[in-house]
Parts: structure tokens; C-alpha cells; sequence
């Protein structure tokens, strides 16, 4: 029996090495872009566009802030979602979490984002679309993009307790004795090159505190802020991209009437 036993716990700890080695594999090789997307701080002109579409989500969710004030209704915690036609420059719509003022907790930006969208306009899915979530997207919301054939999100803030949901649907276990192959579709998850996403991780991460719990806090709503005034102080670098900025800043101030 005991000869079994070992055998058993050899086969279990080379699977999980194995297992180990291809999760590795797959966030290395995961976070390459896809072609017209560049790494660097608006080093190109697609990196400028991802820049104010990103800074514009930080913007709306600013100035519809949602304080730890219990005395107000608390619709969600400042987690709202982009959604973008990178081929038509088009900003196609914005949502926020309301898990709170729902009572639903699967009432999340990027879910309520897609579902609206695609129930408003009935093309079946968003094949090309890009969606610019202010936090990294859960598992729920993973497996919806996917679905939707969403080509890329590129996310504001890292989730430390929740995230790398799309890299787990990417991963290939299928070499372990029970293991499988990635989902037919493909949704790539990136990380925001903005310097407030940068900030924002340090932050939270000092903070010691639940995600959650951060996003409602004044220090995380001190960062917002100054994402809000890098957008609306932006300073074009690619002159064609002038009328994205113009767009996005219209798009703005119509959210922020609503």
C-alpha cells in the first residue's frame, strides 16, 4: 500500500509541476500583443488612442464617484467598462457596476456593458471590439467577452484577489492525464501602460485592503482624480488621433449628465 501511496503522490506532484510549468507558459506568452496594439507609453499612435480611451473610463467613473458616505445609496464601487470600435474610432457605449443598488451581484460593468450593447443593436456578437475595464476583468465577465468574441480589454488596475481570468481560459493542460484544451475563442487581456494603473496597483497593494473596499477609499479617489486631469489637460501627440480625443471628450460630459 505504501509503495501505491507513493506512486500516487509522485504522478499528483508531477501534474502539478506540470500544470505549473503551463501556467507560467501560458501568462508569458498570453500578454503578447495582438498587431496594432504596442506596448510603451504613447509610443505610437495606437498607444495614444488606448491612452485616452483608458483615461476616459478613469474620467466618467471620477466624476460619478461613489464615496464610503453610508448616508448615500451606493450604486456599486467605481468600476466602470468601455466599449470601443477600434475600426469605426467609435465609442459604442459605458457601464459601471450596480451589484449594490441591484441586489444582484453578477451586475457588473463589462456583463451589463455587453448585454445592453448587443440587445440594443442585435449583432450578435462583438467581433473587433475592445473593452476598457477600470479593473481587471473576473471570471464572469471573462467568460461573457469571450463568448461575445470581444478582441482585447485592456484593464486599469490589477485584480490581485480575482484576476488573470482570461489567461486561465487561454491555458492548454491538455498534455496532463486530465487536462484540456483552451476555449475555441480567444479574448487577449492587457494591461493598461498608463502610469495611473501603475499607481493605482502600488496603492492597493500598500493599502493591504480589499479591492472592493480601495475603490471606495480617498486615496484611490485622489488617483482618479489626477486621471481626470491628465484627460481633459491631454495633449494630442498624433494630430489624426485629435478627433478620438474630441469624441471622448464629448463622450464624457454626456455620461456625466446622465
Amino acid at each position: 500500500m505504501k509503495g501505491i501511496d507513493d506512486a500516487s503522490y509522485r504522478s499528483k506532484a508531477l501534474n502539478n509541476l506540470l500544470l505549473s510549468i503551463l501556467l507560467i507558459v501560458a501568462n508569458s506568452t498570453y500578454c503578447s500583443l495582438p498587431a496594432g496594439i504596442q506596448s510603451g507609453n504613447s509610443s505610437s499612435r495606437d498607444d495614444e488612442i488606448h491612452e485616452i480611451y483608458m483615461l476616459l473610463t478613469y474620467s466618467i467613473l471620477y466624476k460619478t464617484w461613489q464615496g464610503s458616505d453610508s448616508s448615500k445609496k451606493i450604486i456599486g464601487n467605481n468600476i466602470g467598462a468601455l466599449l470601443v470600435n477600434p475600426a469605426k474610432d467609435s465609442i459604442l457605449g459605458f457601464d459601471r457596476n450596480r451589484h449594490a443598488s441591484t441586489n444582484n451581484i453578477t451586475q457588473h460593468a463589462e456583463s451589463r456593458l455587453i448585454q445592453h450593447y448587443l440587445s440594443a443593436c442585435e449583432c450578435g456578437d462583438l467581433t473587433g471590439c475592445i473593452i476598457y475595464a477600470s479593473l481587471e476583468p473576473c471570471a464572469m465577465c471573462s467568460g461573457m467577452m469571450t463568448v461575445s468574441k470581444v478582441k482585447v480589454t485592456v484593464y486599469g488596475e490589477t485584480d490581485p484577489f480575482g484576476g488573470k481570468a482570461l489567461e486561465r481560459l487561454s491555458l492548454n493542460s491538455s498534455e496532463l492525464a486530465d487536462g484540456y484544451l483552451p476555449y475555441p475563442d480567444v479574448t487577449i487581456s492587457n494591461a493598461s501602460n498608463s502610469r495611473i494603473r501603475k499607481e493605482l496597483d502600488e496603492a492597493q497593494k500598500e493599502s493591504g485592503i480589499f479591492i472592493y473596499k480601495f475603490l471606495m477609499n480617498d486615496k484611490a479617489k485622489e488617483i482618479y482624480k489626477r486621471a481626470y486631469q491628465l484627460f481633459i489637460n491631454y495633449q494630442v501627440n498624433y494630430p489624426e488621433n485629435q478627433p478620438i480625443y474630441g469624441r471622448a471628450r464629448d463622450f464624457l460630459e454626456q455620461e456625466v449628465e446622465k
